[in-house]
C-alpha cells in the first residue's frame, strides 16, 4: 500500500510540475522593453528633443499664438454678424467682408501651424528611427544572454513580470553607444512639398491638439 501511495504521490508531483513548467518558461521567454520611455529618457532621445526645441520651439509657439488670435477674431466676427443679420439671412457688405477676411486669416494661420507641426513630427520620427536601429541589436543580445524567446514593447502588454523588463539594461547599453542623433534626414527621405512622407517606422508621440474655432 505504501509503495502504491508513493507512486501516486510522485505521479501527482510530476503532473503538477509539468503544468507549471510552460508558465514559468513563458514568463522567462517574453522580455519587455518600454520603447517610449527610451525615446524620452535616453541620452540620444534627449539630444534629439533638444535639437528640435532649439530649431522649432520658438517658431511653433509663435504660430500657435497667431492661430489662437485668428480663432478669437473669427469667433468675434461671428458674434458681430449675429447682431446685424437680416431676416433673409444676409449681412451688410462690410460684415461679410470682415467675415471673409477673418476666415482667410484663420486658414492661413492654421496652415502655417500645421505645416510646422508636421515637419516637427516627421523629424521626431527620424530621431526615433535612429534610436530603434541601435536598440534592436541591443535587445537581441540581451534576449540571447537571458535565453529569452522574444522581446515585445511595453505599450503592447497589459501585464507582465517586472523581472522580465529589460528597459533599464537596454537604455544603459544604448546610452553607451548612441549619444547624439541627427534631425536632418537623407535628402531622398525628405517629404515633398505638401506631402506626408515619413520614415519607415511610425512614431508613438502624439502631436499637440490644435485650437478650433468656437462657433456659436
Amino acid at each position: 500500500m505504501k509503495t502504491k501511495f508513493t507512486k501516486i504521490a510522485m505521479s501527482a508531483a510530476l503532473a503538477t510540475a509539468a503544468l507549471a513548467l510552460p508558465q514559468a518558461a513563458f514568463a522567462q521567454a517574453t522580455l519587455i522593453v518600454d520603447v517610449d520611455q527610451i525615446y524620452k529618457e535616453s541620452v540620444a532621445g534627449k539630444n534629439g528633443s533638444a535639437q528640435l526645441e532649439a530649431k522649432y520651439g520658438a517658431r511653433l509657439r509663435d504660430l500657435q499664438t497667431k492661430l489662437e488670435a485668428a480663432v478669437k477674431t473669427w469667433n468675434d466676427q461671428i458674434e458681430a454678424a449675429k447682431k446685424v443679420v437680416k431676416p433673409d439671412g444676409s449681412v451688410p457688405d462690410a460684415t461679410r467682408d470682415a467675415l471673409q477676411k477673418a476666415q482667410a486669416d484663420l486658414n492661413q494661420a492654421r496652415g502655417a501651424f500645421d505645416e510646422t507641426r508636421q515637419e516637427i513630427n516627421y523629424l521626431s520620427q527620424y530621431v526615433q528611427l535612429q534610436i530603434v536601429d541601435k536598440l534592436v541589436p541591443i535587445t537581441e543580445k540581451i534576449r540571447k544572454d537571458r535565453k529569452g524567446d522574444l522581446v515585445i514593447p511595453r505599450n503592447g502588454v497589459l501585464a507582465f513580470d517586472p523581472a522580465n523588463d529589460i528597459t533599464v539594461a537596454s537604455m544603459q547599453q544604448l546610452n553607451a553607444t548612441l549619444t547624439t542623433v541627427s534631425i536632418t534626414p537623407p535628402q531622398q527621405n525628405q517629404p515633398a512639398a505638401g506631402g506626408t512622407a515619413a520614415p519607415a517606422r511610425p512614431a508613438t508621440t502624439t502631436p499637440p491638439a490644435k485650437p478650433q474655432p468656437q462657433s456659436r
